[in-house]
């Protein structure tokens, strides 16, 4: 328990120590009041259960909380990854947008499923928010050679490292991302603030709810 408790404490501070100003700040999230899909017309839903909704609820309304507003999206789940492409999630751009996610056992992999969908969401942000520029500088603050060049392994293309750091600032549950180059929480708050020109609060948030919960 110490170990981990110091972890998140480490985290914390280093994060305070490299960003006070923005930290003792308000977030942007108090008082704030959930929409529910029912009020969400703006995209279409293909649910296999209310498991599936209240994921895609607790989903969209990270991403209000921290400001970041999509674009009209089709969000469906699969039983099997074929609906994927063999994977988990699938983006595919388009008029409107299409998110799927494909084959989870709600039993045994909810926080992989919360994350999932948060870097699928990812990429629907980007590909709505980013400008060819932007992408072009986060590509260069990442020391990457490319955004979306599937040549190039993974990890290294641009457009999945946006994707996967703004997962974590969004999610409220301790996340490594370990496939990554320089994950440090400093390196990685830096990154998602280029991106969406605040820090994760609410990933500050989570891990403070956390640090307490483990201490007792």
């Amino acid at each position: 328990m110490w170990i981990a408790s110091l972890r998140l404490g480490i985290a914390l501070s280093l994060l305070v120590t490299l960003f006070p100003a923005q930290l003792s700040r308000p977030t942007k999230d108090l008082g704030f009041e959930a929409r529910p899909l029912s009020a969400r017309a703006e995209h279409e839903f293909g649910f296999r259960s209310r498991s599936d909704a209240a994921l895609v609820e607790w989903a969209l309304t990270r991403f209000d909380r921290a400001g970041l507003v999509l674009p009209p999206l089709v969000i469906s789940f699969h039983d099997d990854r074929t609906g994927c492409d063999g994977n988990f999630g699938l983006y595919r751009s388009g008029a409107p947008a299409q998110v799927d996610i494909c084959g989870f056992n709600w039993h045994r992999f909810v926080v992989t499923a919360k994350k999932t969908l948060l870097h699928e969401l990812a990429h629907a942000w980007t590909g709505h928010a980013l400008t060819e520029t932007a992408r072009d500088e986060f590509v260069d603050l990442r020391g990457l050679d490319t955004w979306g060049d599937d040549e190039f392994p993974w990890e290294e293309q641009g457009s999945e490292q946006a994707a996967e750091i703004i997962a974590w600032g969004l999610m409220d549950d301790d996340l490594d991302l370990t496939r990554l180059k320089d994950a440090s929480p400093p390196a990685l708050s830096e990154a998602y603030r280029y991106l969406t020109g605040s820090l994760p609060a609410l990933r500050v948030q989570g891990l403070l709810h956390q640090h307490v919960g483990v201490s007792r």
